[in-house]
């Protein structure tokens, strides 16, 4: 506990921002020290999780093996009253389009009416030994919002869809449920192209005008994946009037994964916000680790010139913008000779990080729409790193602080959306279309 508050008051870009306030901050960390030093292994997470949750950063967490600690589990799991042989015998009967039985790589569902308007989704088997027969795992809602208990019994609220009464997609959790009883409406081929279209990288036409570019993540390890998407569409890219691009889901990753699409989306000029990085001895060693990883024949010299900067002012913010120290710097475009004419940008509330930065700056452009809800919310520190503390412990810590701040705060807000998506709007896609050509 001593090692995580010490790094976190001499290394977190935010936490000056973050402690305006304190005097509640003292009284927290004085608290969680004291109950720290009787704390068993399950006490520690939660002291530990409690200290960071203080500063409500989504770039900021404690954990283990790259994962944050979740929070304490609901311990009482209710169940289900319900005879089990009696609901497998009826449940063909049904007119109901959500009940049935349902299936996953891990469960086994059942889905029953309960009340007037709602769903139960219940456990009918299960690989996890804590979630046993007639547990009840969520719920749907008739507004279009689900209620979903993690594995630790962690209550998550989204938004559910139900795609050709054969696959039922829990959005915000990305649970991808498939009806086996009564038989679907669709085959097994159809389903399974219907769940690679919800989780996979593809770039297809919908219409003779429309194309649709789906992008699930753009972590570093997806980059060859969308560079050659891109590259491959090429003709499609220049010679579509309509481009709908669908972020819904993409936690974010590297900005290296849009470039490729600047040119066919932006004007000539790109208003970047600008940062200022915290310079420690941990993002320095982060630095010089990354850079044994690179190929001997890379230029490295813009990375030694940063790394000379960061050491000769520790302890300090830097401002890395070659125009000085401006809270912007502008990025110039080559600009597409063809591109689409109109492009909408679906985003939602699991479209975070990197994916936000891609909002941030497409917005710019006189072309671009947003279309759909408010995005995660996780723009305002950045670029962090996994650190490890004692016991095998992690903490994932931001380096720089965007130099909009406090002006113009994103975190636990999100990127606002143009045209807003409620939940009665059941395709996305068709909608866009609609828009576009309609």
């Amino acid at each position: 506990m001593e090692k995580l508050i010490t790094k976190i008051e001499t290394e977190y870009p935010g936490f000056a921002h973050k402690t305006i306030d304190y005097s509640s901050y003292k009284t927290l960390k004085n608290n969680l020290l004291n109950q720290s030093h009787a704390a068993n292994n399950e006490a520690c997470r939660r002291i530990l999780k409690q200290y960071t949750d203080f500063f409500k950063d989504p770039h900021l967490w404690v954990g283990t093996n790259g994962t944050p600690f979740s929070a304490p589990g609901n311990t009482e799991i209710q169940s289900l009253e319900i005879d089990l042989p009696d609901f497998k015998n009826k449940i063909n009967q049904t007119k109901d389009e959500y009940e049935g039985i349902w299936t996953n790589e891990n469960y086994v569902f059942g889905v029953k009416k309960t009340g007037s308007i709602e769903h139960t989704g219940f456990i009918i088997d299960s690989k996890y030994p804590q979630w046993k027969s007639k547990n009840i795992k969520f719920k749907l809602l008739p507004n279009g919002t689900f209620e979903y208990a993690l594995l630790d019994g962690t209550i998550k609220r989204g938004d559910y869809r139900l795609l050709d009464k054969s696959i039922l997609y829990l959005e915000d959790v990305s649970v991808t449920l498939v009806k086996q009883t009564p038989k679907p409406v669709l085959n097994k081929l159809q389903i399974e192209e219907k769940i690679r279209a919800l989780n996979g990288f593809y770039f297809k036409s919908v219409t003779p005008k429309t194309a649709l570019l789906k992008l699930p993540s753009m972590e570093q390890k997806y980059l060859a994946t969308i560079d050659s998407l891109i590259e491959n569409n090429k003709s499609l890219l220049e010679n579509s009037e309509n481009l709908i691009i669908d972020l819904r889901g993409n936690p974010g990753g590297t900005t290296d994964s849009y470039q490729k699409l600047l040119p066919y989306i932006s004007g000539k000029i790109i208003r970047n916000t600008g940062a200022e990085f915290l310079a420690t001895q941990t993002y320095i060693d982060q630095l010089e680790k990354y850079k044994k990883t690179l190929d001997q024949n890379t230029d490295t010299k813009g990375l030694d010139a940063k790394i000379k900067v960061l050491k000769e002012h520790l302890g300090n913010f830097v401002n890395f913008n070659k125009d000085g120290d401006l809270p912007y710097y502008d990025e110039k475009v080559e600009v597409a000779s063809k591109s689409p004419k109109h492009i909408i940008i679906l985003a939602n509330k699991m479209t975070g990080s990197s994916a936000e930065y891609f909002l941030f700056i497409a917005k710019q452009s006189k072309k671009v729409k947003i279309f759909g809800k408010p995005s995660y919310g996780a723009l305002d520190y950045g670029n962090a790193f996994l650190t490890d503390l004692d016991c095998g412990y992690q903490v994932f810590l931001p380096t720089y602080r965007a130099l909009r701040l406090p002006d113009y705060p994103i975190d636990n807000i999100g990127i606002q959306p143009d045209i807003y998506l409620e939940n009665t709007v059941k395709d996305w896609v068709t909608f866009a279309v609609d828009y576009l050509e309609n």
